[in-house]
């Protein structure tokens, strides 16, 4: 809802501290978890999972950020992050990546680093199968921690490069944040020492001043390593202490940690902005940060906090269900910063209802504060809660290596106690059953309390005579302090069962075996489609998806865009006999879901469910396909937000530089012409929004379904034959009229000035209908796309440190037509536009021009494309996309399933070349420039 204030999770109340012996027990660490402390105080751990088996998750972990710097510093911690990929003592520039991406990592997704206010973390992610890998990568981060040279040359490339990232983050939504952080972080470190840093220091700090930073605070005592892989942890062990025994503390210094300084006024801040596209409220209560988990009773705390924040969230979802004054709020708690915790909330308000949004949310939270949550909604949750624990016990643990990594995160930096998963399992069942709706009460009013407020209100310069005053503002909060507010009641009537009556099965007809694939095909009387892939991934659990031809393309145009509301409003109004509210209690503590869909160029269904809840899976999909509902309140709180959306999207400066874009790619295109505010009133009605749905799921006719997990075909058969079987046949409309995108004949230009931002947004496309969409020419698409990003990183960003980042896609379809588009993107300075335009396309040329050119750099990204497959070739999610994919689009063969490696070791630099020439020299393109307002004068 609010990501203005995208580092905060807003939250609500801490936890009371109980005295009983048996909660302060100690929780007992996973016996998984290596944990080792070397003599010059370095830590590692290491933790041993056979569900990572060929693959290692590596983390060096700095107990320091920008809250160390000195003024002189400031965004110093965060450019030795990015000196570490320039230059180390055993790896000049470019042999990390170099040598990572030749072992299957890609830079950004498998090898990359961040930096906040109190730590520094670097990441590598790679295929071990080889343990040298392993061994080298554990090199490499000992260098990072101990060895970066800062070579002058290169901190004053770097510089560019840093500054890039810190001007792509500028706009509205920044100019809003330097305003109201330091009212957040009232006098404090955390408003002085904001990681991206100062960009006139950034351009001028001496060599010394960041090599100081480095040896003060990168050392031995503040670091740690972190693996998480499937070799033994004693060989392991023996790499790490071979490379970090040898290093030694360079600094004494202590580290020092900070709090948000205490206030017992309540600050507000009213802000605008002539780019602002929302108007936010935002409250704010700071108070002292939660413990780390290492007794019972901590552990206890944390499920109470969880379950208040899941039914805060659930309440306030509702609300936004039965009022029309705001568009939806929140209030919940978690920590912001290492020492401190926030209670927060927060609604997004209608321009036209500020004041009238900002009262109900305010009586809403104040709800929330005296009476808490009702008995029917925690025991609601709990139901749910327990039901997800017992089916996670029951499941095999496929935990990912990052997960577990992100747990030793919390034992390294807040000395929480990691737990095996039996156990975390454990302690839910056990604490889950006590906490009921005093409980939650209770630990609300033991952090409720007066003092350490912020109030912020931003929005559109626009609308800044709708806002109150800060007098009249305080006023309300005073006011709705005082004011009686009824408890909470939602009654509802639930239905007995899903359906009044069962459809007549209808049945398989005909069986095909697709023995290349493991596929049984199932054809049935209603002329509906099954194909069953039974996998080992996920024990007793199976997904669904539904699909067929025609979507919105296939309606009138006139109807085009009422069908735009027709997936949200149907599928947040219930169905049957059901409203939304009553179809959630009826499924509490159920696992089946079932979303349907409705877009540009199909119809669907999505659905999924454990084993034991399959019928109702079933079932769930037919209540929704023949009896669907429109909810007049959901209707017109959705047509209500895109209206205020589409005016609002107005005042981006990307606004007419996006349309402009979007008329050039899209062709004469009746459907997708510009949804303008009136058109939206004039158009969008809901007496068509069932006509419209019924009009495209009437008929199941010529429907796909494919189905993934695990199941035996005759268990899953009677259920397909009842209610897939028993879903109407007939005639439908399955032809349409699709005028676009298509591709120019000739160049064209956009340049459009707008925003006051320092910054310039580039994007570069190529597009054409003369394509073959299928493989091995997708993956030809892919080996092109991956090249690109390679070469200009090296040229744009290594090379002329003109960007921060580049993105490259390259994408095709058959359906509706025949089509593909290639795009670059940037962002950078103004002044280096024009120039970093042709060093792209000069890219583009080398690329088309030479295939020797990028030899070296395509045999990496065959190894890193056969290892992301091989990562996902046994997941229900692979085989669910991919088998959409195959007999939607209908590829001739089956070789992205049997011949996936062959296919991409087939591929040649001639070929990817040849691609190249003919999608971006050849066919002729489009770039389109932004640039800011005052550059208009300037040219």
């Amino acid at each position: 809802m609010r990501n203005k204030i995208n580092f905060i999770v807003l939250t609500l109340a801490a936890l009371g501290i109980l005295n009983s012996n048996i909660y302060a027990q100690q929780l007992q660490q996973d016996p998984n978890l290596v944990k080792g402390k070397l003599k010059n105080g370095f830590t590692y751990y290491i933790y041993k999972s056979d569900k990572t088996k060929g693959n290692s998750v590596l983390r060096l972990f700095l107990n320091a950020g920008s809250l160390q710097e000195e003024p002189d510093q400031l965004g110093l911690a965060h450019f030795i992050e990015h000196m570490a990929f320039n230059g180390t003592k055993h790896y000049s520039k470019n042999d990390v990546i170099e040598f990572l991406e030749s072992k299957g990592v890609k830079f950004g997704a498998d090898l990359n680093a961040h930096t906040s206010f109190d730590e520094t973390v670097y990441k590598i992610s790679i295929n071990t199968k080889d343990e040298k890998n392993l061994e080298k990568s554990i090199d490499i981060m000992a260098d990072w921690a101990f060895g970066v040279t800062f070579d002058s040359h290169e901190i004053d490339k770097e510089r560019g490069v840093v500054i890039e990232e810190w001007r792509s983050k500028q706009g509205a939504a920044n100019r809003l944040r330097e305003q109201y952080l330091p009212v957040l972080f009232n006098k404090s470190r955390y408003a002085e020492r904001l990681p991206i840093g100062k960009v006139d220091i950034l351009k001028s700090f001496k060599r010394q001043t960041i090599v100081d930073f480095y040896e003060k605070w990168y050392r031995p005592d503040l670091m740690s390593i972190a693996i998480v892989t499937d070799i033994d942890p004693k060989k392991v062990e023996e790499y790490i202490k071979t490379e970090f025994n040898q290093y030694k503390a360079k600094s004494k210094s202590p580290r020092l940690y900070y709090e948000l300084p205490a206030h017992r006024d309540t600050l507000f801040s009213i802000l605008t902005d002539k780019e602002a596209n929302a108007i936010e409220l935002s409250v704010f209560n700071k108070i002292k940060s939660f413990n780390s988990i290492k007794t019972e009773q901590d552990y206890k705390d944390q499920l109470i906090r969880t379950f208040f924040n899941a039914l805060a969230k659930s309440r306030f979802s509702r609300v936004s269900q039965l009022q029309n004054d705001f568009k939806e709020g929140s209030f919940s708690v978690s920590n912001i910063v290492l020492k401190n915790g926030i209670v927060s909330g927060g609604a997004s308000l209608y321009h036209d209802k500020v004041k009238e949004g900002i009262a109900q949310y305010l009586t809403e939270a104040q709800r929330i504060c005296r009476y808490g949550l009702t008995n029917d909604e925690v025991n609601k949750y709990r139901d749910e809660y327990i039901a997800a624990i017992k089916r996670s016990v029951a499941a095999e643990d496929k935990t990912a290596g990052e997960t577990y990594m992100n747990e030793i995160h919390d034992v390294f930096y807040n000395g929480s106690t990691m737990l095996a998963k039996e156990e975390r399992n454990r302690l839910a069942l056990k604490y889950a059953p006590q906490i009921d709706s005093l409980t939650l009460l209770n630990f609300l009013r033991s952090v409720n309390k007066a003092g350490n407020t912020v109030v912020l209100l931003t929005a559109p310069e626009k609308d800044k005579a709708n806002l109150p005053s800060q007098t009249a503002l305080k006023a309300m909060f005073a006011k709705a302090a005082t004011e009686q507010v009824a408890s909470w009641t939602d009654q509802i009537t639930v239905p007995a069962k899903l359906l009044a009556q069962e459809p007549v099965t209808g049945k398989v007809v005909k069986e095909e075996l697709l023995s290349a694939i493991g596929v049984t095909k199932w054809t049935l009387a209603n002329g509906t489609i099954v194909y069953l892939k039974p996998t080992a991934e996920r024990k007793n659990y199976i997904s669904l998806s539904g699909f067929r031809k025609g979507g919105i393309y296939a309606l009138d145009s006139s109807q085009y865009v009422t069908a735009q509301f027709v997936k949200p409003v149907t599928g947040l109004s219930g169905a049957g006999d059901f409203s939304r509210r009553a179809l959630t209690q009826f499924l509490t503590g159920n696992s089946a879901s079932a979303t349907l869909v409705l877009s540009s160029s199909r119809e669907g269904v999505v659905s999924s469910a454990d084993w034991k809840d399959a019928k109702t899976m079933f079932q769930l999909i037919y209540l929704k396909w023949m009896y669907p509902n429109a909810d007049p309140i959901t209707f017109e709180q959705a047509k209500r937000q895109s209206l205020e959306q589409l005016e609002n999207n107005k005042l981006s400066p990307n606004y007419t530089y996006t349309k402009a874009i979007s008329e050039l790619l899209k062709g004469d295109d009746d459907y997708a012409s510009e949804m303008s505010a009136e058109r939206l009133s004039k158009e969008a009605h809901l007496k068509n929004v069932i006509p419209i749905f019924k009009s495209r799921f009437g008929s199941a006719k010529d429907f796909q379904f494919v189905i993934v997990g695990g199941f035996n075909l005759d268990s899953i058969k009677p259920l397909i034959e009842q209610y897939i079987g028993g879903l109407p046949a007939g005639d439908y409309n399955n032809k349409f009229e699709y005028k676009g995108p298509v591709g120019g004949s000739s160049a064209k230009d956009i340049l459009i000035y707008a925003g006051a931002a320092p910054k310039s947004t580039v994007n570069l496309f190529h597009q054409s209908n003369k394509v073959n969409y299928d493989y091995p020419d997708i993956l030809v698409q892919t080996m092109l796309q991956e090249v690109l990003k390679v070469k200009l990183r090296l040229n744009l960003r290594e090379k002329n440190s003109g960007v921060y980042g580049v993105g490259v896609s390259i994408s095709s379809t058959s359906v509706p037509n025949p089509l593909i588009r290639a795009r670059i993107s940037f962002s950078c300075a103004p002044e280096s536009t024009d120039f970093l335009i042709k060093q792209a396309q000069i890219e583009v040329k080398k690329v088309a021009d030479n295939p020797a050119y990028f030899a070296s750099d395509l045999t990496n990204i065959k190894v890193q494309q056969i290892d992301g497959y091989k990562k996902q070739a046994d997941k229900n999610l692979f085989w669910s996309s991919a088998l959409r994919n195959q007999f939607y689009f209908g590829f001739k063969d089956y070789s992205y399933f049997n011949d996936f490696e062959n296919m991409i070791n087939k591929i040649t630099p001639a070929m990817v070349a040849d691609y190249a020439k003919k999608y971006l020299i050849d066919t002729p393109g489009i770039k389109a420039v932004l640039l800011p307002e005052n550059f208009k004068t300037l040219n």
